[in-house]
């Protein structure tokens, strides 16, 4: 496998330490689709450097739990028991660079019930869309197909970390990931929760941590597409100071390279391959995009760590 293309997957970088409920954005890179004060979902971040006992780790008062790596974790509701509710909540990340069409990528991500949860599901998936998804102001589950859906019969467990995984071929332009339930309550199904204190909370409520989208490396067959000689490259990705690009023809290209809110701050002009220097740019997500004469030829988003 490859490099993973879902930055902060373990949720340990944030810009702070949550303090209350529904702050899933103080972890760098992930976002809520949804408008909480809307009627939309609240999705939370739990951090062991929380002071307030409502979300930190590893004891919080939906139960006990270990992160399955470092510190941190995320948390999602995927079902209500309230029958014809079908209350969700997800959870969004962009990507490092889009994908890429016909190649295929392998996800995994780990996920735990809540202790507290009375019920455990199965209904977990990912959704790759080309765009970001914003704004939802209901707290249904998301009107999309997921590409990726968790094995049936792979129920959460309030006690370990469950894996789920799957491999994806990308039509190619996908630049996000959402996690979540994206099916209605009749097609969910549910169990009891294991917990020893057989929770009370009328919810199956997931943990999420650790996750990763990588390339599945060395599997091309001979009349597969060769990335590195038809797309462009750019190398380190995250970076720190200097990014490599290389266009795998002689045409004259220009980069591109904005801030998240979309302010020009770099605009080079090469042919080949160009070094830029980035040093002096702040740790955080970027944007940039690649043209030609014939018009934009890549858009994809840089990490500076």
């Amino acid at each position: 496998y490859g490099q993973n293309l879902v930055p902060n997957g373990d949720f340990e970088q944030f810009s702070g330490c949550p303090t209350n409920w529904g702050q899933i954005d103080s972890a760098l890179f992930w976002m809520n689709p949804t408008i909480v004060g809307a009627g939309g979902g609240s999705p939370d971040y739990f951090n062991s450097c929380a002071t307030s006992f409502l979300v930190s780790v590893p004891s919080n008062p939906i139960g006990f739990q270990i992160p399955h790596s470092g510190n941190a974790y995320g948390g999602i509701l995927l079902y209500h028991l309230f029958v014809g509710s079908n209350i969700r909540e997800f959870i969004e990340v962009p990507l490092v660079s889009p994908l890429i069409a016909n190649q295929q990528y392998h996800f995994e991500m780990y996920a735990n019930i809540s202790d507290d949860g009375a019920a455990s599901t199965d209904a977990i998936a990912v959704y790759f869309s080309d765009t970001v998804i914003s704004g939802v102001n209901n707290a249904l589950p998301l009107p999309f197909n997921p590409q990726i859906n968790n094995i049936s019969g792979n129920f959460l467990d309030s006690l370990n970390w469950t894996l789920v995984s799957g491999d994806y071929t990308a039509l190619g332009g996908e630049s996000y990931l959402i996690i979540g339930n994206f099916k209605d309550d009749s097609l969910t199904t549910t169990i009891p929760n294991n917990t020893p204190e057989n929770g009370s909370a009328p919810v199956a409520y997931a943990l999420i941590d650790d996750v990763s989208l990588t390339l599945i490396t060395g599997t091309n067959s001979s009349n597969e597409i060769n990335i590195f000689e038809t797309f462009p490259t750019l190398f380190p990705n995250p970076v720190t100071d200097k990014l490599n690009v290389q266009i795998n023809n002689n045409e004259q290209t220009e980069i591109i390279l904005y801030d998240l809110s979309s302010k020009k701050l770099l605009q080079q002009t090469f042919t080949n391959t160009t070094t830029i220097n980035t040093e002096q740019l702040a740790k955080g997500m970027y944007l940039y995009t690649l043209r030609n004469r014939n018009g934009i030829i890549k858009n994809g988003q840089v990490i500076k760590q």
